[in-house]
């Protein structure tokens, strides 16, 4: 592959690494990561059907279930399929806004003339990383709930009790998380080219190239 393909090809990966506080971790390192959110989202959806069984059980036995056991015996309903969507439109909302405004200062540190520049930049470098983590955590709450549907749903084909259980509630509720998790990463773009803008961010570093002999 020619070098500057290779380059162009780590610009692309860059910026998902950034977003997600990998941008510092070795190519081994963002692997695992991968591997390790996978792996959880794998287990949460397995556990997730087992525990629906339980409380299934439990309920069709004639026992009282609390609010958590009595969620769990539901699958999905319209009481979870709404959040998702409802933060979405709340974050598409707030990036049109970021997009069209001005940049605020970091929030709880007054305003804008009683901050010297660098305190300015530095907290809004510390509400970048803030951000990102709440990515972080909505992007593998959503995986773990995509892995949830994909497996009841196969299960449901191969005919294990409740698999089938309120499927469609099921599928917008995953549908909310998805459209709540693409809201936020334009959010926090939004956020991003704000920043760069007034110098808060780092220079990105160019890909180096090989070291020509003799040059």
């Amino acid at each position: 592959m020619p070098e500057s393909d290779r380059a162009g090809a780590r610009r692309r990966l860059a910026a998902p690494a950034e977003l997600l506080l990998l941008d510092r971790s070795p190519s081994a390192g963002r692997l695992a990561a991968a591997a390790l959110a996978a792996g959880l989202a794998a287990g949460w959806g397995f556990a997730a059907l087992a525990l629906h069984e339980h409380e299934l059980a439990l309920r069709d036995a004639g026992a009282m279930l609390g609010p958590l056991g009595t969620i769990f015996a539901d699958a999905s309903s319209p009481l979870t399929a709404w959040p998702g969507w409802a933060v979405a439109a709340i974050l598409g909302l707030g990036a049109l806004r970021l997009r069209r405004g001005t940049l605020e200062p970091p929030a709880g540190r007054g305003s804008a003339r009683d901050l010297s520049t660098e305190a300015l930049r530095a907290g809004l470098r510390r509400e970048y990383a803030g951000v990102r983590l709440a990515l972080m955590a909505v992007s593998l709450l959503t995986l773990a709930d995509l892995s949830r549907l994909a497996v009841s749903g196969i299960a449901a084909l191969l005919g294990v009790r409740g698999a089938g259980d309120a499927l469609a509630w099921m599928g917008a509720e995953v549908a909310g998380l998805v459209a709540a998790t693409t809201a936020l990463v334009i959010w926090v773009l939004s956020f991003r080219e704000q920043l760069d803008r007034v110098g808060a961010l780092p220079a990105s570093p160019t890909p180096r190239g090989p070291d020509i002999p003799g040059s």
